[in-house]
């Protein structure tokens, strides 16, 4: 699956507020997010830009909790990491589909990130069916049970993208929230 499909996607303006809720004011890591959220990753020294890569992705798996919580998807299941490599978060949705999210974050405007193609690509079936991803092992899921998304939060242009899969090949691109509502826009599952 190729990310660029982002770039259809509609850009959903980004609350502040959710993002500043998700922060630990006494946290030195997320102390340095701030500051790149607020004044831009060109402002953290190079360390810093390495240290907070891993906190924005928290903060954006966070994020993306509240986003679709608002939307009425609810938790099943969400990687506390550090540690196992899996999908982030496991969603039901208002019409009762199961979905599998990655999410990505970046401090860097106009960024979309990439899905990882270490081993094997993430978000594909083979990645997502691996016997070491915890959410899927944990609730006994397979790719053929479940829908795919991959969430993109940009902290520096304030928007959130989301695209969809229902067989972990290609991607749909939402373009209005209220697509979120209901999957079968996408193709339906037999």
């Amino acid at each position: 699956m190729r990310t660029s499909v982002m770039r259809q996607s509609a850009a959903f303006p980004l609350d502040a507020a959710a993002v500043r809720g998700c922060l630990d004011p006494a946290s030195a890591s997320d102390s340095v997010f701030a500051r790149g959220w607020r004044s831009g990753p060109a402002k953290l020294t190079r360390a810093e830009r390495c240290a907070v890569a891993g906190v924005t992705g928290h903060v954006a798996e966070s994020v993306t909790e509240i986003l679709l919580d608002r939307l009425d998807w609810r938790v099943l299941w969400h990687f506390t990491g550090p540690g196992r490599h899996g999908v982030d978060l496991l969603f039901l949705t208002p019409d009762d589909k199961i979905v599998a999210v990655e999410v990505k974050g970046t401090l860097v405007a106009g960024r979309i990130p990439r899905l990882s193609r270490r081993e094997m690509t993430q978000m594909s079936t083979a990645w997502v069916d691996k016997t070491d991803n915890p959410g899927m092992s944990e609730l006994g899921l397979q790719s053929a049970d479940i829908y795919g998304a991959v969430a993109v939060i940009n902290f520096a242009d304030m928007t959130w993208r989301m695209a969809l899969t229902v067989d972990f090949s290609a991607l749909s691109p939402a373009i209005r929230v209220e697509q979120l509502a209901r999957l079968d826009w996408i193709a339906l599952k037999d």
